[in-house]
């Protein structure tokens, strides 16, 4: 238990933490711009006369125009300050409040994505990588920090982790893995597509890509916790999200994976 102690509690630099707060701030901040600009406020939430709810979550009502605007400027605003370490503290908080009620109003529009952001959100809360490169830090230098606990750094691996490796169980069925399906509900649609295209009717590929996409759930973690493979696990994981991003309508989740993975890279390597 001692060993455990120490090992959890050995200093880290922060650089890598800040980065990640960084990037998820900026990240979230850009896309609650582009929900407000594509009107789906007003699609998914004002012109719907019924709003299906979550078990449990009956009390979560949808606001009026008025405070669904007034709810995503609030999302908006604290995802930038977040971003910028400013406030901290107070601003995850409040993005994870405003965030998770917003993903709460309707079960229609679930997306697995964006619990898995409310999840990160929530552990932010606990973290503390507003400690460097921050307007935290600019303003209260007692608080400024070159290293954090190894435990705040695991954490979010093992989220990223949890997720990837559960992506993998998922797929491990007849359906997926010994009908190709639904890729080849879904792939066929996009063979109007340049140079990739004319492949994408294929039953081959079908198959390929279900099993590339199972391979790659359930083994990739295990190539980015080793430092020989990491790099090359790392641009199989851009490849990868680059081609969901091509295919499939899925919004941000590509970006949000291919910043987690970050994590897992010595915590120096901003700095360098």
């Amino acid at each position: 238990m001692q060993s455990l102690h120490r090992r959890l509690n050995q200093p880290l630099d922060i650089a890598a933490l800040a980065v990640f707060r960084m990037l998820f701030g900026g990240l979230m901040f850009v896309g609650t711009l582009r929900f407000m600009a594509c009107g789906w406020i007003e699609q998914l939430y004002i012109a719907p006369g019924f709003h299906f709810k979550y078990w449990g979550f009956e009390w979560v009502t949808v606001p009026g125009a008025t405070g669904l605007y007034l709810l995503y400027g609030g999302i908006a605003l604290s995802a930038a300050l977040v971003a910028l370490g400013a406030f901290y503290r107070i601003a995850i908080v409040a993005f994870w409040c405003l965030f998770t009620y917003a993903e709460l109003m309707d079960v229609t529009y679930y997306l697995n994505h964006y619990y898995f952001v409310s999840l990160l959100a929530l552990i932010l809360c606990v973290l503390s990588p507003h400690r460097a490169w921050s307007v935290d830090a600019w303003r209260r230098p007692a608080l400024r920090r070159d290293t954090l606990p190894a435990w705040q750094t695991g954490w979010l691996r093992f989220q990223v982790g949890v997720l990837y490796i559960f992506a993998g169980l998922a797929k491990f069925e007849t359906d997926w893995l010994l009908h190709a399906q639904p890729l080849n509900i879904w792939l066929p649609p996009l063979s109007g597509m340049p140079l990739l295209g004319p492949f994408l009717d294929d039953t081959w590929v079908h198959y390929a890509f279900s099993w590339f996409a199972f391979v790659f759930d359930t083994t990739i973690i295990g190539f980015m916790l080793w430092r020989v493979t990491r790099p090359f696990a790392f641009a199989v994981i851009v490849v990868f999200h680059l081609f969901t991003h091509l295919f499939f309508a899925i919004g941000l989740f590509p970006f949000i994976m291919v910043f987690a993975v970050l994590v897992f890279f010595e915590p120096d390597w901003p700095r360098r």
